[in-house]
Order: structure tokens, then sequence, then C-alpha cells
């Protein structure tokens, strides 16, 4: 089983800055980084390496904005980057009027080298989803990962996927804060998982 878990929030996203996203956007609910979220993303992976942190494996939700975020990271740390739905955004029906369209996998993984498609996933989430339910999802696939990867795991994902990782490893989602590109961190400490640290962006002051 792990015995560390990262857990990192996408960068910025194209839509929160372009008022035109919408009227011209293949994918609307699937944009891409900005070039500042491109830059924060690479940062946080320098941050690992510079920090000597590596990684066992790396997951990512495979919507575009974090399969970016997480080949920034990977081509820092030199992994490979698993797709993983149970990561993925809150399928919330005041966001969305039905399943949010993304890019394939195949197509994810012929524009980032460090993607590989051999991880079968283990958790599909359904559309509409509560909050509640969203965190349930991301939860037990953060119990699912753990208890089948050895070592330090990186899990790239949302807001969401921050707060549902750590209630489904600790227990409870106090303290928990999702910037972008902000870093939590879990250990396992004997038989249960504490949070050490939660929204750490300190690697972006530079």
């Amino acid at each position: 089983m792990a015995d560390t878990v990262w857990v990192v929030r996408h960068g910025q996203r194209r839509d929160s800055v372009d008022p035109e996203w919408d009227a011209r956007a293949d994918r609307v609910h699937d944009p891409p980084l900005t070039d500042l979220g491109r830059w924060a993303a690479w940062r946080t992976g320098r941050r690992f390496v510079e920090s000597g942190v590596e990684f066992d494996a790396v997951y990512a939700s495979p919507f575009l904005r974090t399969a970016e975020t997480a080949e920034e990271i990977a081509r820092e740390t030199g992994n490979e980057v698993l797709l993983e739905p149970g990561l993925g955004e809150h399928r919330n029906a005041d966001w969305f009027d039905a399943e949010p369209e993304v890019v394939a996998p195949e197509r994810l993984a012929e524009w980032f080298d460090p993607v590989e498609l051999r991880h079968d996933p283990l958790v599909v989430p359904e559309f509409p989803e509560s909050h509640s339910e969203a965190m349930d999802r991301a939860g037990e696939t953060a119990r699912r990962l753990v208890a089948e990867t050895e070592g330090t795991v990186l899990f790239v994902g949302h807001g969401l996927t921050v707060g549902g990782v750590v209630k489904g490893l600790v227990g409870s989602a106090d303290g928990v804060a999702a910037p972008l590109c902000g870093l939590s961190l879990l250990v396992r400490d004997g038989g249960d998982w504490r949070l050490v640290f939660s929204g750490d962006t300190s690697h972006l002051d530079d």
C-alpha cells in the first residue's frame, strides 16, 4: 500500500480569463490551461524535483486542464501519467446539462508523451451527482488507488478531488484548501492517514 499521497489541483483554466470561451469552444466544459496555468504546473513539478520528492505513480483526472497540469509536472519528475476518471470533476447539475464532454484518452496520450493508457479505470462518475456523492466517489477512488500502489503517489485533479481524497483517507475534510496548483500532503501513520498540510502554493512565489 502507498504510504505517502500528494494531491495537486490543476492550474488556471482558459475559460476563467477568456470571456469569449463559451462562444467558440469545441468542448465548453473542458478548457485547457492558460499560459500562467502551465507555468504554475511546471513550477509545481520543479518544486517536487528541487525538494527531492519522487513518485512511484501519478494519476490524473482525464479533463484537459488536469492532464496538462500532470504533463508539466511529469516532464520534470520523469513519471508517466495514468488517467483515472474517479478523480474527475464534480458532475454538478447546476454546472452541466449532461455528462461533460472531454478529450478522448487516446487523444490525450497522443498529445502528451507522459500519458499512458495501461490503467483500467477504477471508478466511473455518474451524472448528475451531489456534492457529497462526488466527495465519496473521489474518496473511494483514492482508497482503491493507494491500496494497489506502493510508496509515494501523486493525484492531479480538481478542487473537489482535493477534498474528496483527504476525506476518503483521513475521514474528514477539515483543514483542506485547494488553490490552483496548491499542494496537499497526506502520510500514513500506522493504520491511519494524517493530513500534514493543504493548499501550499509557496512554490509559485518566484
